[in-house]
């Protein structure tokens, strides 16, 4: 897992290579910098990235402690919201999709979760096929 960059002096190098890219104009290249480090979405570092133009600091973020993150993963898992379960877990750990998928996946395992994404529309409509041709021959 990647360490978490609560330490003042890690915070004050990632603003200082941000505010790097910024006075050389690449504003793109920051906010995907933002978003490698933090796991934020496209928006939220967009908006952190302006806000360190505008400010001249880096909002706060704020994150789940392990216990709370599991917790609330695992409500989500049991109400069959995997994708939800997997883009939180990103988020709050910093993780790429790949690794927040594995993790997520061993907390739906140590909790006895059936982990799956659900069959969606096409299962739906297949098993209505199914059924509906069954009754009919």
């Amino acid at each position: 897992m990647k360490p978490e960059h609560g330490g003042k002096l890690m915070d004050e190098a990632f603003e200082n290579e941000i505010r790097e890219l910024l006075a050389s104009g690449n504003k793109i290249p920051a906010i995907k910098r933002y978003r490698e480090e933090t796991g934020a979405g496209l928006a939220e570092a967009k908006t952190a990235v302006e806000s360190l133009e505008a400010s001249g600091s880096l909002p706060k973020r704020d994150r789940l402690d392990d216990s709370e993150l599991t917790s609330q993963v695992v409500h989500l898992l049991g109400r069959g919201e995997m994708i939800q379960a997997v883009k939180l877990y990103r988020e709050q750990s910093g993780l790429g999709l790949k690794q927040s998928r594995e993790a997520v996946q061993r907390i739906a395992n140590e909790n006895g979760i059936a982990a799956t994404s659900g069959v969606g529309c096409f299962g739906v409509v297949l098993l209505g096929f199914a059924l509906v041709t069954g009754l009919l021959t």
